[in-house]
Formats: C-alpha cells, sequence, structure tokens
C-alpha cells in the first residue's frame, strides 16, 4: 500500500502498509491493477506494483541465492506519487539526491536518466 485509501468497493479504509486485501476478502485481480493505475481524479496510486517473483541466482556455484528484484513502477505511477514516496525509493536503491530536489529530477534519478 503506497497512499491511504477507503476502497469504494468493500467500504474498507485502508491505511499506507496495509495488506491488500484484508484477511477473509477475496481477491481481484481486476481491481487490484485499477488500484495500482494513477487515479485519474486523485492522480495517484493506491497500491504499489508486485515485485517480481525470487528468482535463485546462478553465480554461486551449486547453492541457491534467492535474489529479490525491485518492482518496477511506470511513468504514469511515478508522476502520482509524492516527493516524499521518490524520495523514500531513491533511498532503497541508495541513489543520492539533493534535499531540495523537484519531483520531475526525482523521477529522472530513479529512472537512471
Amino acid at each position: 500500500m503506497i497512499n491511504d485509501f477507503t476502497d469504494t468497493k468493500t467500504k474498507t479504509l485502508y491505511e499506507k502498509g496495509d495488506i491488500y486485501p484484508l484477511q477473509g476478502l477475496e481477491e481481484n485481480p481486476e481491481r487490484i491493477s485499477e488500484l495500482q493505475a494513477v487515479h485519474p481524479k486523485y492522480k495517484r496510486a493506491f497500491l504499489a506494483p508486485e515485485p517480481l517473483e525470487q528468482e535463485p541466482s546462478a553465480d554461486k556455484g551449486d547453492e541457491p541465492v534467492d535474489e529479490i528484484k525491485p518492482a518496477v513502477y511506470t511513468d504514469e505511477q511515478l508522476e502520482g506519487l509524492g516527493t516524499k514516496a521518490l524520495k523514500g525509493l531513491l533511498d532503497e536503491k541508495n541513489i543520492s539526491y539533493k534535499a531540495s530536489a523537484t519531483k520531475p529530477e526525482l523521477i529522472k534519478l530513479y529512472k537512471g536518466e
């Protein structure tokens, strides 16, 4: 969860960090996709894209090593994030940025431009 929201379908309040859907509620892939896309009215996504599956790494001989690949954000999803969330993503990737960096600058840094 990357933004707080009330699910209009179930009237359930979700706060940043909550698991979607709540235990006992049915998972709907179509609804999840809707919530991962940037909402046209609110100009933000409510759920983060799912990280890719863990894959064993072949560079350590016969020992399988789990490597977690980062989630990939679309341009639209990045635009829907605030500067605080973008700085958090950059911090996770150990990418330096100026404290005064603008949203477009942060997005360029995240995309490696």
